[in-house]
């Protein structure tokens, strides 16, 4: 019976997010912040929230919010709509334009959403290649036809790299009856903002996340910002609702607290330079004929195995000792590739313990100082000097 209805594409489809196989000693798979919010935070939070009424349905206004959101970003409020996180807000650009007979072009590789949400809801589209670098190449991009949606992420999840303002503005100004629509959640990680250039280009969509910069992936709020006229257009698609009582509270009582805002963006500067130390060890430290690690705008990184044998067994002993990494090989142009979140210092050199332990001395140009993680034994200076120089 299920013939009839669901498609083979949808059946024989994994499950986009696989459940963790073994302990979840070092969870650095979904690009989340390693440090939770403190206790007393979280009880604030709960007292308010029993003072809600649990019984209704949330507040349909949130305008309030919208202003506060805006305040961070640097706009306005009408150019703000809320979605239950920035995927939600994707699947539904998705689902209205595939409705309606859009031509949808989205860049590949890319955030896994696109691709899966395309394939199990049967959505056309034409994929935009990075080029064998895994740069954006305009000259690659398909033709846009009048009416067609472009779907870009910069910085890239998960190769990490950024198209460049000029090209994305290029593009803006060429194709002025093409929406773009760029998924920018990793925005805080990089110097480059995109928000405020809905002022200059009606046909552009920039979307925003606190999941990434903040330590609330579990408050799903997300944020698109447009023009006022497409704003106002798009929060008729948003569900009524959808934002429930725990992210409503959560918003107008914490989020925007100066003390939060300064605190987040030390995690973020933190993060960053974590990920300049993790890149400098890999790129400088590790045979680049064995591995190659790509430069990232993120917080993460993207990392390539250039031996089948060797990736297989790293996956699978990064697995057994509790490192979840995601999985990128059956990406477009990214064979026997993994991306890593940049962690604490810790868990990060945790990570590159197993990475070490799993490629062996070939891989290893100079030894490396790693620190201890949650009982395990990091690399002695013996076995450090014995893998630089066997």
């Amino acid at each position: 019976m299920n013939s009839l209805f669901f498609n083979d594409t949808l059946k024989g489809a994994p499950a986009r997010i696989a459940p963790a196989q073994g302990p979840a000693a070092c969870r650095l798979d979904k690009n989340e912040q390693p440090e939770d919010l403190s206790r007393a935070l979280k009880q604030q939070v709960l007292e308010r929230l029993l003072d809600t009424d649990w019984n209704r349905y949330p507040a349909a206004d949130l305008s309030d919010i919208e202003t506060s959101v805006a305040r961070y970003c640097g706009l306005c409020p009408e150019n703000i709509v809320l979605g239950p996180g920035s995927a939600a807000i994707i699947t539904t650009l998705l689902n209205y334009f595939a409705l309606n007979n859009k031509q949808i072009v989205i860049a590949q590789p890319g955030y896994t959403l696109f691709d899966y949400h395309c394939n199990t809801y049967n959505i056309a589209y034409e994929p935009w290649y990075l080029s064998a670098e895994l740069e954006y190449d305009c000259e690659q991009l398909p033709a846009l036809r009048p009416g067609s949606v472009l779907f870009l992420t910069t910085p890239n999840n998960p190769v990490g790299n950024s198209i460049r303002q000029e090209q994305l503005e290029q593009i803006l100004a060429a194709h002025p009856g093409t929406l773009v629509v760029v998924d920018a959640v990793y925005a805080e990680f990089t110097d480059m903002d995109l928000a405020p250039l809905v002022g200059q280009y009606p046909n552009l969509i920039v979307l925003r996340s606190f999941s990434k910069a903040f330590p609330v992936a579990g408050l799903r709020l997300g944020y698109l910002c447009a023009e006022p006229q497409t704003a106002a257009i798009l929060r008729k698609l948003m569900l009524q609702f959808s934002i429930n009582h725990f992210t409503q509270v959560f918003a107008r009582e914490v989020l925007f607290r100066p003390e939060l805002l300064e605190a987040s963006r030390r995690r973020v500067q933190a993060i960053v330079e974590e990920r300049e130390r993790l890149y400098r060890c890999l790129q400088q430290r590790l045979d680049g004929r064995v591995l190659k690690v790509f430069r990232s705008a993120g917080n993460f990184l993207l990392l390539r195995i250039f031996d089948d044998a060797a990736f297989a067994r790293l996956l699978s002993e990064l697995a057994q000792h509790g490192v979840q990494v995601l999985n990128t090989s059956p990406f477009p142009l990214l064979r026997n590739t993994f991306r890593v979140s940049v962690g604490s210092a810790a868990e990060n050199d945790f990570f590159l313990h197993c990475l070490l332990r799993s490629l062996g001395p070939q891989a290893l140009r100079q030894p490396i100082q790693l620190k201890q993680f949650k009982g395990f034994r990091p690399l002695t200076g013996a076995e450090q000097f014995q893998l630089a120089n066997n």
